[in-house]
C-alpha cells in the first residue's frame, strides 16, 4: 500500500532529470538526416500524366488538374502521410521527396500545392532562427 504511495514521486524524481528527446522549437531547429522524407516536390518537365501517383495514393493527397494544355497533379500536403508510394510508383522519375520540414499554414488552401506551386524546390533549412520575445505589460508576450 505505502509502495503504491511513494512509486510514482519515484518515477518523477527519476524522469525530472533525464535528457529530454523534444526541443524548444521556435528557438531551437533540429536539423533532418539524410534520409528524411519531406513534403513531395514535381518536376513538371518531366511528368508524363500517366495518373500512376494520384492511383496509388492511400489518403487522395495528389489530383489531376489541367496545367499549360496538360494534366499536372496537384499536391493537398494536409492529407499527405508522407508515405513515399507515389515517388516509388512514378515511371518517370517526376516525383521526389525534398527535405522541408515545416508544413504549417494559417489557412487550410494554404496547404493546397498547385502545379507550378508543386514544382518550386522548397527554400533550404535555416541554420540559425532567431525569435525574440517581447514582454508588453498591456499585451502580455508577443513574439517579434
Amino acid at each position: 500500500m505505502i509502495l503504491d504511495i511513494i512509486r510514482p514521486f519515484f518515477l518523477g524524481f527519476y524522469h525530472a532529470f533525464k535528457r529530454t528527446f523534444t526541443v524548444k522549437h521556435p528557438f531551437v531547429r533540429l536539423t533532418p538526416t539524410e534520409r528524411y522524407r519531406g513534403r513531395v516536390v514535381l518536376n513538371i518537365d518531366r511528368c508524363i500524366s500517366c495518373r500512376s501517383c494520384v492511383n496509388i495514393c492511400p489518403n487522395k493527397a495528389l489530383e489531376m488538374v489541367k496545367f499549360e494544355k496538360k494534366l499536372i497533379p496537384q499536391y493537398d500536403a494536409g492529407r499527405c502521410c508522407l508515405c513515399n508510394l507515389c515517388v516509388e510508383v512514378c515511371p518517370a522519375i517526376a516525383l521526389s521527396m525534398s527535405y522541408e520540414v515545416e508544413f504549417s499554414e494559417y489557412a487550410r488552401k494554404g496547404f493546397i500545392h498547385t502545379p507550378d506551386r508543386f514544382s518550386q524546390t522548397p527554400k533550404p533549412i535555416a541554420e540559425k532562427t532567431v525569435t525574440v520575445k517581447i514582454l508588453d505589460k498591456k499585451r502580455g508576450v508577443a513574439h517579434r
